[in-house]
């Protein structure tokens, strides 16, 4: 079987996934740092071959989620990462050419106060999911 990498799936069904199911805009570029607060961030990814044989190729898949917000206190940082952990662990990626295996698994998450030069602040929350694929048809 020829081996294909996931990103592209992954990306855009995380995406669909987190703008259809919350009110927190998502971004999959890298912000410009014009983004009204809060926002949630498309972030690093990486992926695993597990699995290659003549019937199916398996990867593992971790997508990292960054969320920013200016509030005051955590209670939102804390929120938005509770609903997006909701999120997917809740329901299946719709992706296209690869079939999700299991739940995903929630393999980090925390949530850290930032202090810049310009006397500003936020907060960043970041979520690492891992999910299972089965590379479909060639």
């Amino acid at each position: 079987m020829i081996q294909h990498i996931p990103f592209n799936a992954v990306q855009s069904a995380v995406y669909q996934l987190l703008s259809n199911g919350q009110t927190v805009p998502v971004y999959d570029k890298i912000p410009t740092g014009t983004e009204a607060f809060p926002y949630i961030w498309l972030g690093e990814f990486h992926d695993a071959n597990i699995d290659d044989n003549k019937t199916g190729t398996m990867h593992n898949v971790s997508q990292q989620i960054d969320i920013w917000s200016h509030a005051g206190g955590k209670k939102e940082i804390n929120g938005i990462l509770d609903d997006v952990t909701t999120l997917v662990t809740k329901y299946q990626l719709s992706l296209r050419g690869y079939k999700q295996i299991g739940t995903a698994h929630i393999a980090l998450c925390q949530a850290l106060g930032e202090r810049y030069e310009d006397k500003t602040s936020a907060y960043h929350g970041i979520l690492l999911i891992e999910y299972k694929l089965e590379q479909l048809g060639g």
